[in-house]
């Protein structure tokens, strides 16, 4: 057994880092089935891009040719027992150049919808704080007892 003591003493609040800048999305008809994957929303179809500098980019345009786990910004599976089929989690813009970064999630070739977000930033992290779908607040972290990143789009 080996141990060291040091009066050096690292203080963790600078040396980590926190990233929360992802939402997880359910695409429902009116009748509240999920229709993520149907015949409208085939899941080959989707495409996240995000406005940076007024151009139109993909996700890990600031990292080429890395080899990411996600590579289109989204991932699609079940994100929660309590909801019934697939759900997507986004990969949010997060540029800091950005005031109001906006990922645009085109669900096939006649329909996209736009998220704009503002984060609260540190020297070591990034906070999704408000979230607006086509210009319409649907998500703050100021909401009493709301829990998870969740919002639900229906089609």
């Amino acid at each position: 057994m080996c141990l060291s003591c040091s009066e050096n003493i690292i203080d963790k609040s600078t040396t980590s880092f926190i990233l929360f800048a992802n939402i997880d999305i359910y695409l429902k008809n009116s009748t509240g089935e999920n229709i993520l994957g149907s015949d409208k929303y085939p899941e080959n179809s989707i495409r996240v891009r995000y406005l940076v500098g007024g151009k139109d980019l993909g996700y890990g345009y600031n990292t080429p040719g890395a080899i990411l786990d996600n590579p289109g910004g989204f991932f699609l599976g079940i994100l929660s027992a309590n909801e019934k089929g697939k759900g997507m989690r986004v990969f949010l813009n997060s540029d800091s150049s950005e005031e109001y970064p906006i990922t645009y999630i085109h669900w096939n070739s006649t329909e996209t919808d736009t998220i704009k977000t503002k984060y609260r930033r540190t020297s070591n992290s990034i906070v999704l704080e408000k979230l607006w779908l086509n210009d319409v607040l649907v998500w703050r972290v100021e909401v009493e007892g709301q829990t998870g990143s969740t919002i639900t789009i229906v089609k």
